[in-house]
């Protein structure tokens, strides 16, 4: 990898800050798999008046469950919702720079979204699934050539990025040429560059990814539970401090799924949409069609394990516990991906009594 990859950690005009901003600690979610685009926009405008002040939002073709489900284009919708709220900011949860979106049009599509709406947009990387991939004519590949592949990309991006800035600046006048091993950038130039500097951070549960994280971006985001944090974020503040890197300047970001209802069987069914994630292997498996995942994951994903993953309350409070055990165990950030029966209802009391608890 390039020298700016080394450099991803430096200012480029909004310095970086000890992450210590309570407003920021929990975060809402926006699924494009289970919700329409007009009812994820009515979610975020009401999450934000109840009191978040950030989203994370997922960024598939396919969804993981066949019946009643979405395939929204995330790009479009974070420009309607970045319109229609008033500061709340937004990170893909995750972007996958594989092979249906080349590296060149995410750093212009986010580098437009910072220019109307600065300094409220994020970037979140992965190495992606077969079922956003593989339905666009692409074979599926190992994880590694996957991760490489997306590290590669980020480099592109921030090269296009920053070409013009220092201490970024790449090439001449702001054109890049660069020639990877999977991308090839003959003299391209943003001329619509971001106006902040875009925070990009690293999906991923296994060491590689976490290593990754730590020394190529701003953070590292995960699904993996508390209690099997403690040896993740070893490696990961290890390997910042071995980059040189503040490990107390990158986030670590959770995403915690619940269904509330005052119902527990209803509660119970509206977690069903997430079953699939639960398959062993889910995200390196390569099937690619959601109804093929569906039956697979209600033949082999029991009850007891949707449970385990998803947290069923019919007493809103009962969240705290849960989103402080995140906070223990070293999260900077946690982001709330409800899957409740009425999302409305649940931002509303969710906003009246969890959200405040944090936000003190």
């Amino acid at each position: 990898m390039g020298s700016l990859l080394k450099e991803s950690n430096l200012d480029t005009g909004n310095q970086q800050k000890k992450i210590s901003d309570n407003a920021e600690l929990v975060g809402y979610y926006a699924a494009h798999e289970q919700h329409s685009l007009s009812q994820l926009l009515d979610f975020v405008v009401r999450a934000e008046k109840g009191g978040f002040t950030t989203t994370m939002t997922s960024d598939h073709f396919h969804p993981w469950w066949h019946n009643e489900a979405f395939g929204n284009f995330t790009w479009v919708w974070l420009t309607a919702a970045a319109e229609r709220t008033k500061k709340m900011k937004f990170v893909t949860g995750v972007t996958a720079p594989i092979y249906r979106y080349h590296p060149a049009i995410i750093a212009q599509a986010f580098a437009s979204l910072d220019v109307l709406y600065p300094g409220r947009i994020a970037l979140g990387l992965g190495t992606g699934e077969a079922m956003n991939e593989v339905p666009l004519g692409f074979d599926w590949t190992s994880t590694s050539s996957r991760r490489k592949i997306m590290l590669e990309a980020k480099e592109i991006i921030e090269k296009l990025w920053y070409a013009d800035r220092k201490p970024f600046k790449q090439g001449r006048n702001g054109f890049v040429y660069f020639n990877g091993e999977y991308f090839l950038i003959r003299q391209a130039r943003l001329y619509t560059p971001p106006k902040t500097r875009i925070p990009i951070y690293i999906a991923g549960s296994g060491e590689r990814s976490t290593r990754a994280a730590a020394k190529y971006s701003d953070g590292l985001i995960t699904f993996v539970k508390p209690k099997d944090s403690m040896k993740m974020f070893k490696i990961f503040n290890a390997e910042a401090k071995r980059n040189g890197k503040d490990p107390t300047l990158l986030q670590k970001i959770a995403a915690y799924k619940v269904s509330y209802s005052k119902d527990y069987e209803q509660a119970f069914k509206s977690s069903n949409f997430w079953r699939a994630t639960l398959l062993k292997n889910a995200f390196v498996t390569q099937i690619s069609d959601p109804r093929k995942l569906q039956l697979k994951a209600l033949k082999e994903v029991p009850d007891e394990r949707l449970k385990e993953s998803v947290h069923i309350v019919t007493v809103i409070e009962d969240c705290i516990k849960s989103i402080e055990d995140y906070f223990k165990a070293g999260f900077t950030r946690v982001y709330v991906h409800s899957t409740s029966p009425d999302e409305l209802e649940f931002i509303r009391v969710f906003s009246n009594k969890v959200l405040p608890y944090f936000s003190k």
